[in-house]
């Protein structure tokens, strides 16, 4: 069965990438200069859209699907 490829915004990807790579809400909101609020808001969009709980699950998955 061939899966279906995720399409996240670009936002979502800077976000989804900065998470992979780390980096807590607090410091993705002072790179990205946007409301810690606001990157809960995507990382629950990016987790959603992945069908992840978690960090550990989304990196999992980031190894395996491409994300668009």
């Amino acid at each position: 069965m061939k899966s279906k490829a995720i399409t996240l915004t670009k936002r979502e990807k800077e976000v989804c990438d900065l998470l992979l790579a780390v980096n807590s809400t607090t410091q993705i909101s002072e790179i990205l200069r946007i409301k810690c609020n606001t990157v809960s808001t995507i990382k629950k969009s990016i987790f959603s859209k992945t069908k992840v709980v978690n960090i550990i699950e989304l990196y999992e998955k980031y190894k395996i699907v491409s994300i668009e």
